[in-house]
């Protein structure tokens, strides 16, 4: 009695395994558990797939300097410059740049050049003057295909570039 109430709740599994299984063509036991196999590692490669590409949407760099503090003779300070202040984002072939940098001339066309020279296709530029001589600079692009790149590559070039 124990055994036939162990066989049906075997055959049972195998059922409801067999309902939960896309494009399985024969109801057999060992095609079934085959073809379940087959697809729990498919999904665990999605799921793998999408981590990756989640965890590389989250991938931004920001470069900050501070402000510091110099002394003057006589014993008079002033503020340095923190500028300039490179964001980089990249969500899988999307980056999305926000730079504040001193105005002067050319800064537009240098940044811009430098972005392409980083494989990057730009997509959108919006540049927002300030009355204190800076600029807000914001840059869409996509990455060309073909080639991979960090934010901490993006950031060091334009920041090397502004200096």
């Amino acid at each position: 009695m124990a055994e036939r109430k162990r066989r049906e709740k075997i055959n049972r599994g195998f059922i409801e395994l067999s309902t939960v299984i896309p494009g399985l063509k024969k109801m057999d036991k060992a095609t079934i558990l085959s073809d379940a196999v087959r697809y729990v590692k498919e999904q665990q490669e999605k799921l793998k797939e999408l981590e990756d590409r989640n965890v590389r949407s989250a991938n931004s760099v920001v470069l900050v300097k501070r402000p510091c503090i110099a002394t003057k003779p006589y014993g008079a300070t002033t503020t340095g410059s923190s500028l300039p202040e490179i964001e980089a984002r990249i969500s899988e072939s999307t980056v999305m740049l926000k730079i504040h940098c001193e105005d002067g001339k050319g800064v537009l066309v240098k940044l811009l050049a430098e972005v392409e020279g980083l494989h990057l296709s730009i997509t959108h530029t919006n540049v927002i003057p300030f009355p204190s001589c800076t600029v807000n600079i914001t840059i869409m692009a996509k990455v060309d295909e073909g080639f991979d790149i960090v934010p901490e590559d993006i950031v060091g070039k334009l920041g090397a570039a502004l200096h």
